[in-house]
């Protein structure tokens, strides 16, 4: 079973959290699912880590629910909107000597 890791989850769990204003907790929700993977990544025996990023609305949850929640992977679900943001999901996961 996967470990997913979902900013957009993370926000429904804020307090006084409602979708229309959504952006204004993302920088705390997109901080909070950084910290989740980067334990995921040290504390489980997984091997296997998914980043599965894009923009809003482009079908990320759907795929993931459809196609990978019953994997045995690490799952980061969010739109890692810059290089420097995925050269550093990818540089932690080589550090923790997992697979991508």
């Amino acid at each position: 079973m996967a470990i997913i890791i979902s900013a957009d989850e993370i926000k429904k769990q804020l307090p006084n959290y409602s979708p229309s204003q959504a952006e204004s907790f993302h920088r705390e929700s997109a901080r909070l699912a950084d910290k989740l993977f980067t334990k995921a990544l040290k504390d489980t025996s997984i091997s296997q880590v998914i980043l599965l990023n894009g923009g809003t609305a482009s079908g990320k949850t759907e795929f993931l629910s459809t196609h990978l929640s019953q994997e045995n992977c690490i799952i980061f679900d969010a739109t890692l909107a810059t290089e420097l943001g995925a050269k550093n999901k990818l540089r932690q996961i080589h550090k923790a000597r997992k697979k991508q």
